[in-house]
């Protein structure tokens, strides 16, 4: 056999080894994950649900060999008591925003149009009144500040979601703010002028959340994956983001055994749903550490598949390092920002975000459902990441 031959039967065999690999993951020990986290209720963070659920998550990776810590940091939330929102005499069901101010204001009804894009806002006299806009292409919390900038008393964002879908604008809001679902909302576009009335009865609470950190080894990580694992109130999480938690921990036990994982640390973060308090508080306290990462690897709703693909963002030259095909999945893009790899782009590190999409049941009771086999999917997609970043 000519040496080119052997060269190509040599890697062939390396390549059939690394299939049977990335193909170990368990569907059903997945599942059987799923199911633990789910038994808890709702994963809010700083309740006994979630801290139930990050002792689950510590004894299943302790138990293949990993040193398990937890990383406590505490922040204030804003919890809704009622928020109300009349206009013309008409009530309409809202939800407050986490980060708003409790406040009622009242003014007259003004809608900013377009998209509600930065460029939608200018020339616009808010002062004294309650702007009405759509939400999306720029953050809420912009949105707000954009608005109070110009006089608004208060700020209400139309969105695609249901009305009792909870949101958070990720940061403190100059002024109070509510959501409204499409649906709901959708008329009173055409009510510019009217009178309004928001009522927004937000309260704040300090809040002791814990990330989850597994590692190997004493050395300094090169890679960080992660997952947030708290869910909103009245949310169970299954896809938002048990989904994404699960992942990452059966990614840990195919790694267990690996020299690679010393290199790599798995984090499980809280208080995501918040205003991404985890992440945040560990790229802040850990500033060194980030700074010497290659990548950051972060995987949020990855167990329904709502576009026909698995959405994929980031660091271009991580991207590249991509090979949906070894694991004959479909990939495509996803948005940038709204999740735990945020901070630690915005510490230079290189981040890749694994999504899937808003499916029907973000941030509802009903979120109770995640496939296995499309987040193993996605698992072997990010191991094959890994191994060709590290080796």
């Amino acid at each position: 056999m000519s040496r080119n031959l052997l060269s190509r039967a040599f890697w062939g065999l390396v390549a059939l080894g690394l299939l049977a690999l990335v193909q170990a993951f368990s569907t059903e020990r997945m599942q059987a994950d799923l199911q633990a986290l789910l038994s808890q209720g709702p994963r809010v963070a700083g309740t006994p649900a979630a801290a139930a659920a990050a002792e689950y998550l510590a004894g299943e990776l302790r138990r293949v060999g990993y040193s398990v810590e937890f990383f406590p940091f505490t922040y204030s939330r804003t919890r809704d008591q009622g928020t109300s929102l009349v206009v013309g005499g008409a009530s309409f069901p809202v939800n407050g925003i986490s980060g708003s101010p409790g406040r009622r204001v009242e003014g007259p009804l003004a809608v900013v149009p377009g998209a509600g894009l930065a460029a939608d806002f200018a020339g616009l006299n808010l002062q004294g009144r309650i702007a009405l806009v759509r939400r999306g292409g720029i953050p809420g919390l912009e949105k707000a500040r954009l608005a109070a900038e110009r006089g608004a008393l208060g700020i209400v964002l139309v969105t695609e979601e249901p009305s009792s879908t909870r949101f958070t604008f990720g940061g403190e809001s100059p002024i109070p703010g509510a959501t409204l679902s499409r649906t709901d909302g959708e008329a009173l576009f055409n009510q510019a002028g009217a009178w309004a009335v928001l009522d927004v009865r937000m309260v704040s609470e300090e809040v002791q959340g814990r990330n989850v950190i597994a590692r190997r080894g004493g050395q300094s990580p090169l890679a960080i994956v992660g997952a947030h694992y708290d869910s909103v109130p009245g949310s169970p999480g299954a896809n938002d983001n048990a989904s994404g938690t699960v992942t990452v921990l059966e990614l840990a036990r195919q790694l267990a055994a690996d020299p690679l994982s010393e290199r790599i640390w798995f984090i499980f973060f809280d208080g995501e749903e918040d205003g991404l308090w985890g992440s945040r508080r560990f790229v802040e306290q850990n500033l060194e550490l980030v700074r010497g990462l290659r990548a950051m690897i972060n995987l949020d709703m990855v167990g329904v598949d709502v576009n026909g693909s698995l959405g994929i963002g980031g660091s271009n030259e991580l991207r590249a390092l991509v090979d949906c095909a070894a694991v004959q999945a479909v990939c495509g893009g996803a948005p940038g920002g709204g999740s735990d790899h945020v901070p630690f782009a915005q510490a230079g590190v290189p981040v890749l975000f694994f999504f899937r999409g808003l499916d029907p049941n973000y941030h509802r009771p009903t979120d109770t459902i995640a496939d296995p086999r499309l987040m193993a999917q996605t698992g072997r997609v990010v191991q094959g990441v890994l191994g060709r970043l590290l080796r």
